[in-house]
């Protein structure tokens, strides 16, 4: 709000920058007592359609225990901090009830409360063991990574008689099952003994024990195949960069005595000015301190490259298989030269196909900078500056694809070789077709270009643009960074067997481009208004269909609050640009509407060899207050089961969470007629949503029958008997407390 307490439209939603940390759904017999389940109103007197069905599961963030909150409520404020991503928090798992429209739709929700949330709970306060936020992470010095939880789902269903099955996942940490009905956490996949941790050398120093809560790589999506039984996930590993962790305090002692020799603003020191010849020569002191500063400034880079060069020592990649009822199986994946995977950035996503399992290095990078400790308050803001713009890099320009054949998995080998691919243009979401005819793999993806999701906002950032209205508003820390040029729509077929990428189809550049207008009117080309930062997408999935004819895509556009100088700086010079950074700057000024889309995929069979098989048949522009967010595919009951017969439910955002709806809602489009608008919105007084991730769509719900559990107490037993006293102490007395049957 603006200071005469007005809404400014056209403005980013503030509404995303809190959040509840409320539970609902006070019919749960195995959790803490929750507040009732709500029941959400309809707005403007519409009607919820009545053949919705199912169950609709949204996940999100909600800060942590410590989040700065409204007073008297559970309201937080995660990224409040001003470095704190806002997709760092417990995870909280929401459910929308359509079983029943008649009776109204139920919304529930529950934290994810695994035994590092209990951890965190008790030691917040306890300065020398507390968890505290490093970017997109949690973590202790002494007790390791939280497990937040707060990215995505996989259903899974390994047979009739136990029905669906539900996991909760994010990038770092196992991924763990709840239960459909109560919301309850039930196990995690896998003993801890059973994954690797992310870097060897740091889980098992000779000078202290091994963290009870290691910090371990996964993926936030997993893969299950409804055919075969069996899910898929893997566990990865980095170099020993990990070390660079303890750099950034020595960076403030060094610079701390360096004030002291030559008395000045340590934030300063790093970052010197020219100087006239004239006062140089007047102060040949001062250039010995410069040489010390710059001796230092190359000692930290040296440090850094020499750690990089130890990456073939410590990288690991490992594919798991579980069948929901035993032990994981693990294959170590190796390059044709017998060299480990390496993954520069993340397995956030990969795919699986009849014959094969597609990994790909995507553009979610999780790099070392973003998970150093920082100095708090802003004494050292331009250290801070210095270090990102020294270690940040920008995201691969190309897709490293890695292709498993699905029967190389053998339980006798402990090693699998790979199939090496490249696919222009990185990627963060992607999706295969199961079948893989003539051993042919097809890809759906956002090619993301410089839109780079790892990137958030943060204090020490400065915007391209300068507003007073915008500059009275509340700071949009913890907020991904704006695109920085377009992204386009993929659809891409490789050969499973050489990696040989055989047709590749983009969506379109420009928006009603005709190919054949002369390039000499190419000032006339507008470019396409809807494929600026395509984040989440959705498509009939539970199960996948065997080809895919439709995809809906969630795009955040282009607002000038979240165009960044350190963004364009990063991605000036990418190698597959579009659109000229001064035309992105324009566009951005002048803004571009979130979206809700529809791409329709031709079938190969029906386009000639030059056609593109992608166009974008239906779209939903957002009021230029609001964007949409976390879209999920509702199939029609009764329905004919294509692939445009349903719902798509998502979330908005708009304005504050000073509106009366707390600027969030839930609406519901008619997925074969989005340019129409919600057919319903529903609403709360008590729903305040954050910002949230991921959905998935359940037909039905029920209490979990399967027997697989993993003890907490047999699952770190080992690890707690190697920690000291204190922490033994805080397992027995504040953790294992709580999941005592």
């Amino acid at each position: 709000m603006n200071q005469k307490g007005e809404v400014v439209t056209g403005v980013f939603p503030r509404s995303v920058l809190s959040t509840n940390r409320a539970e609902f759904g006070a019919t749960n017999e195995t959790q803490e007592a929750k507040k009732q389940a709500l029941k959400l109103l309809v707005k403007d007197d519409k009607k919820i359609p009545e053949d919705l069905q199912g169950h609709v599961f949204i996940i999100g963030p909600v800060g942590s225990v410590n989040s700065p909150n409204k007073p008297g409520t559970e309201i937080v404020f995660p990224a409040s901090d001003g470095s704190t991503a806002l997709y760092n928090g417990d995870g909280m798992v929401y459910r929308l009830d359509f079983n029943d429209i008649p009776a109204g739709v139920k919304f529930s929700s529950a934290l994810m409360k695994t035994p590092c949330y209990y951890a965190d709970i008790a030691t917040f306060r306890q300065k020398k063991i507390k968890f505290y936020n490093l970017g997109i992470l949690r973590f202790s010095e002494k007790l390791g990574a939280r497990n937040q939880l707060n990215t995505a789902f996989l259903p899974m269903k390994f047979s009739e008689e136990e029905g669906y099955r539900l996991l909760a996942t994010w990038d770092i940490g196992r991924p763990y099952e709840i239960d459909t009905e109560t919301l309850e956490l039930i196990t995690p996949v896998g003993n801890s003994s059973e994954w690797r941790p992310m870097n060897p050398l740091m889980a098992d120093l000779p000078f202290q024990p091994p963290f009870p809560f290691p910090l371990i790589q996964g993926s936030a999506h997993p893969c299950f195949d409804f055919n075969t039984k069996e899910m898929f996930t893997v566990n990865t590993g980095r170099s020993l960069t990990t070390f660079l962790s303890q750099l950034r305090p020595v960076i403030y002692w060094v610079l701390d005595v360096l004030s002291l020799i030559r008395p000045h603003p340590p934030e300063d020191i790093i970052i010197q000015q020219p100087r006239e010849a004239q006062e140089e020569k007047q102060a040949p002191s001062q250039n010995i301190f410069e040489k010390i500063i710059d001796f230092f400034k190359s000692l930290i880079l040296a440090i850094y490259n020499l750690l990089q060069a130890f990456n073939p020592f410590s990288n690991f990649t490992y594919l798991v298989r579980w069948d929901g009822k035993g032990n994981i199986q693990k294959w170590k994946l190796v390059q044709a030269n017998g060299c480990p995977v390496k993954i520069e950035q993340s397995l956030h996503q990969f795919a699986i196909t009849e014959d094969y399992i597609i990994l790909i290095d995507t553009a979610f990078k999780m790099l070392i900078e973003e998970i150093l400790p920082a100095a708090p308050g802003k004494k050292y803001k331009s250290v801070e500056k210095w270090l990102r713009n020294l270690i940040d890099r920008q995201q691969l320009a190309d897709n490293r694809v890695y292709i498993v054949r699905r029967e190389a998995l053998k339980p006798d080998k402990k090693k699998v070789r790979v199939q090496k691919a490249s696919i222009p243009r990185g990627t963060n979401h992607f999706i295969a077709e199961y079948k893989n005819p003539n051993q042919q793999i097809t890809l759906h993806m956002a090619n993301m270009g410089t839109w780079d999701a790892a990137e958030w906002i943060r204090d020490i950032d400065e915007s391209v643009f300068k507003s007073g209205e915008i500059d009275d508003l509340e700071k949009l820390y913890g907020v991904i960074m704006g695109p920085t040029d377009i992204s386009r729509l993929g659809c891409h077929i490789l050969n499973g067997e050489t990696g040989k990428l055989i047709r590749s189809d983009l969506t379109d550049l420009y928006e009603n481009y005709n190919s054949n207008k002369s390039e000499e009117n190419k000032e006339e080309k507008p470019y396409s208004q809807y494929t600026w930062g395509p984040a989440l997408f959705t498509c009939v999935d539970t199960p996948p269909p065997q080809e895919l004819q439709d995809i809906y895509w969630s795009c955040l556009g282009c607002w000038p609050e979240l165009l960044t100088k350190h963004g364009l700086k990063l991605y000036k010079d990418f190698k597959y640009r579009d659109v000229p950074e001064h035309e992105v700057i324009n566009l951005t000024k002048e803004g571009i509407q979130s979206n809700l889309l529809r791409l329709h995929i031709k079938p190969l069979t029906i386009v000639s060899g030059s056609e593109n098989r992608l166009e974008i048949q239906d779209i939903y522009q957002f009021p230029s207050n609001s964007f949409g967010t976390s879209p999920q595919f509702v199939p029609r009951a009764g329905g004919s089961g294509n692939s445009t017969d349903g719902y798509i439910v998502c979330v908005v955002h708009h304005g504050t969470d000073e509106e009366t709806d707390n600027g969030n809602e839930i609406w519901i489009f008619d997925a074969a007629n989005l340019k129409q608008g919600p057919v319903c919105q529903l609403w709360h007084p008590e729903l305040k949503l954050g910002f949230t991730v991921h959905t998935a769509w359940l037909p039905k719900i029920s209490k979990r029958t399967a027997t697989y559990n993993i003890p907490v107490e047999d699952d770190y037993k080992d690890l707690v008997a190697k920690q000291p006293p204190e922490i033994q102490e805080l397992f027995e007395k504040e953790i294992y407390p709580h999941f005592q049957s």
